[in-house]
């Protein structure tokens, strides 16, 4: 990995630079998180776009199943062999991607570090070309259960010494003064929950997540500390 990552565990992310340079591999597909306006209007070549709502349950708010989440990876051209990288814009959308495929236990899937604009930014080659992929049978082997929590769980987590619910909203909507899609009478935060919201951690001018050190103190801020376990929503 380059020398611009200066993160413990670094293997999560590509830069823009290594995708260019791996951009006509065989075995890398880039997905895109963005709208589907945003891609026609431009995105990294081969890349296909992710469906919306990304690898959630049909009808339903909770994460698909392994039989749907194979289905969108097929459906994406997607083979378990293959080194995925996930993009978009600000973050959530591929950041999602890219959980997903980790917990149905894909082996090799990468986040674009800057996402697009940092692509744009540093001058590679966009398309406008729409890249319908070439359906494979996708399988899906094993898992990482444990990147998930259930409500069930959540429940049983609550209140115990060392666990930490880290709520990654807006402040508007940790207080409650944004329902957003929520019933408005119950708006706010899991109890005793710590509030960092996830672009706290993103450097504004370049889009890219702050150095390691000043990420490690701004979580420890909230007490999200190495030592806890963690429930993010």
């Amino acid at each position: 990995m380059e020398p611009e990552f200066d993160y413990p565990n670094p293997e999560p992310l590509a830069s823009v630079g290594w995708l260019a340079t791996h951009l006509s591999h065989p075995s890398v597909r880039m997905i895109d998180g963005r709208s589907p306006a945003e891609y026609a209007a431009g995105h990294i070549p081969e890349a296909v776009l992710l469906p919306s709502p990304a690898f959630k349950a049909a009808g339903s708010g909770e994460t698909c199943s392994p039989e749907e989440f194979a289905a969108i990876a097929g459906g994406l051209g997607v083979r378990p062999s293959d080194t995925v990288v996930c993009y978009d814009a600000s973050g959530p959308t591929a950041a999602r991607a890219w959980w997903a495929f980790r917990m149905f236990g894909h082996a090799e899937v990468k986040f674009l570090h800057g996402g697009y604009p940092a692509w744009v930014a540093a001058g590679h080659p966009q398309e406008t070309t729409t890249r319908p992929p070439v359906p494979t049978a996708y399988a899906v082997a094993g898992g990482r259960p444990e990147l998930a929590c259930s409500l069930p769980q959540a429940l049983g987590l609550l209140g115990k010494p060392g666990v930490v619910f880290w709520d990654t909203r807006s402040r508007d909507e940790f207080t409650g003064a944004d329902p957003r899609n929520n019933d408005p009478a119950k708006a706010g935060h899991i109890p005793g929950a710590a509030h960092l919201q996830y672009s706290e951690l993103v450097d504004r001018s370049t889009g890219l997540f702050k150095p390691a050190a000043e990420m490690r103190a701004l979580l420890a801020s909230r007490g999200i500390t190495p030592e806890s376990e963690i429930v993010a929503y």
